[in-house]
């Protein structure tokens, strides 16, 4: 796949089809062996973050960093579970770190997933590549929001969520957040941004033992999405139809009850515990 020592690399997996691979040649722990695999490959003079978002949480919901499981899939668990990786701070969009960069990307606390102050900021700076295993650009490039939030789209306005942020020690304290969310009926869809990113030179496709990968310069891809978003109207990464704002109208009218699926998974987590 390329990946030299030195990289500063985003990792996302499907692990489903992976895992079958490296459980029929003897892995006994799939994702915690992908993670150890391409931590070597970096080395130490690289890093590797891998996304632990919680982004369903909702005001009054609680978040530990330490013990609050990610709903973004396997190789988010076992990268929270790792010794090598520390999660950052911000409840709706963490990060699982390790490597050279560590430190820098747990100083980025800004309220704001997507703003110049956040981990996103960092992924562009400092040059790093996303790695998707097995994955569609829908679901690995989620740094596209980080454009959408400097570009200021109009398809999106600012919301507040507080949430009750956990501490090492225990203790709780409510801290508010901003959300630049999608206004009723759009709907994100990139698959026409693949052919301008791999026109720019900002995206390569392959397969390596029958797993499929993209890789993203994010530098690169940044001009192009902000490109699409001032010259096309964000033409090729967002979508409006009625069938969606009749959908988000009545979740607005109508919101579901109960905690969400983050706050439940901590709940199941401290009453397994006890």
């Amino acid at each position: 796949m390329g990946i030299a020592p030195g990289a500063e690399l985003l990792l996302t997996a499907d692990v489903t089809r992976i895992s079958w691979l490296l459980r029929h040649r003897g892995a006994r722990n799939a994702p915690r062996a992908l993670l150890d695999a391409f931590l070597s490959a970096v080395g130490p003079g690289g890093t590797i973050v891998v996304p632990t978002f919680n982004y369903d949480l909702r005001t009054g919901e609680s978040f530990d960093p330490r013990r609050t499981p990610t709903i973004t899939g396997a190789l988010g668990l076992a990268a929270l579970e790792h010794p090598a990786f520390v999660r950052t701070a911000n409840p709706l969009h963490s990060f699982a770190v390790a490597g050279r960069l560590q430190r820098e990307f747990l100083a980025a606390d800004d309220t704001s997933s997507f703003s110049e102050g956040s981990p996103f900021a960092l992924l562009r700076t400092n040059g790093f590549i996303l790695l998707g295993l097995d994955m569609h650009l829908n679901y690995a490039l989620s740094y596209f929001h980080h454009v959408e939030e400097l570009e200021a789209v109009p398809y999106r306005k600012w919301r507040t969520v507080t949430i009750r942020c956990i501490d090492a020690t225990g203790a709780s304290k409510p801290r508010q957040f901003r959300i630049f969310a999608k206004r009723a009926g759009y709907a994100n869809e990139l698959s026409a941004l693949v052919p301008r990113l791999k026109e720019a030179g900002a995206m390569t496709t392959g397969n390596t033992d029958g797993v499929e990968f993209l890789k993203v310069d994010l530098a690169k891809a940044h001009e192009v999405i902000a490109r699409d978003i001032r010259s096309n109207k964000a033409g090729s990464i967002v979508r409006f139809t009625l069938r969606n704002w009749l959908r988000d109208t009545w979740h607005a009218l109508f919101p579901m009850r109960g905690p969400s699926r983050s706050a439940r998974l901590l709940m199941e987590q401290d009453a397994g515990a006890l």
